[in-house]
């Protein structure tokens, strides 16, 4: 109900109005989310006599609200049904909507060769999507390999391909003055503004190396992103720079993604639960080799 309460008002921006959606008092509503940011320790909302808008903190819960509660449909369903899943069934976590658009490619061309193909993606940050692939809500996530080493769990990292770390930035960027095979740090750190993304909604291996480069550059310079599609599209703007894995699937024509030296390689790909792995797992991890590497 806490959660409900507080989708419905982060969509309506009105008390009144949420609490008619969910046929509640006015009163219900307000308590309801009090509740909620007590037990956070955290605002969530900021409220006047006029309006209602999100705190940053509030903004940030929003999509984990929302996946708990479609979590919680999704249970409900399953139990209606017995709980019963087809074999044909895929369900992939990934972090954002960049990380959806990467995998079109991928679920298409498996859907060519098997119409009954029933791809399901569930989007939330990068720790979330490894306790649903623990608890076995997903079954395969979109990963980097950890440059600390592979932790010990239910789960475990399979290599697809190994990439260098790029600079990204559009044509607009100061950084496209002249042409470029590589970029080294020290040029970095006089590049104006780079995009970093939130070390908790990410992977490792892309904060390691954005944080290697941050460093070297003004703290009044860095801006912070929720996740890397935001960082991305920051660097399209041509308002800053961002690094990222040189995945060839997602060069575009107005960006330039250029080999940072110094920062190494990354390997991309997925992890999956321990032990064997269905048909459909596998054939989702070859195919998204090939596709991987496919530039435009």
């Amino acid at each position: 109900m806490q959660l409900s309460c507080f989708v419905e008002v982060a969509s309506q921006l009105s008390f009144s109005r949420a609490a008619e959606a969910l046929h509640v008092s006015q009163p219900t509503v307000s308590h309801q989310i009090q509740a909620l940011e007590t037990e956070l320790g955290c605002s969530l909302l900021v409220r006047s006599t006029r309006s209602v808008r999100l705190t940053d903190e509030g903004i940030e819960f929003l999509a984990t609200a929302n996946e708990m509660l479609a979590l919680a449909d999704q249970a409900k369903r399953r139990v209606a049904r017995g709980g019963a899943r087809s074999a044909d069934t895929l369900r992939i976590g990934v972090t954002d909507g960049m990380e959806a658009q990467l995998l079109a490619p991928v679920m298409g061309r498996i859907h060519r060769e098997d119409a009954a193909f029933d791809p399901v993606l569930r989007m939330g940050p990068y720790s979330a999507l490894c306790d649903m692939l623990e608890t076995g809500m997903i079954d395969v996530m979109l990963a980097y390999r950890d440059p600390d080493g592979d932790p010990a769990g239910a789960t475990v990292f399979r290599r697809v391909i190994d990439v260098p770390v790029a600079c990204v930035y559009s044509d607009q960027h100061p950084l496209a003055a002249c042409e470029r095979e590589t970029v080294g740090l020290d040029e970095l750190a006089e590049a104006g503004r780079i995009a970093v993304v939130n070390p908790r909604m990410s992977p490792a291996a892309i904060v390691r190396a954005q944080r290697d480069a941050g460093l070297r550059v003004d703290p009044e310079r860095m801006m912070m992103c929720q996740c890397m599609e935001i960082a991305l599209a920051l660097a399209h703007a041509g308002v800053a720079f961002t690094l990222m894995a040189d995945i060839p699937a997602m060069h575009r024509a107005e960006l330039n993604f250029v080999p940072v030296k110094g920062l190494g390689t990354i390997s991309l790909g997925v992890r999956t639960r321990r032990g064997r792995r269905p048909a459909l797992v596998d054939r989702f991890i070859d195919v998204l080799g090939v596709e991987l590497l496919r530039e435009p």
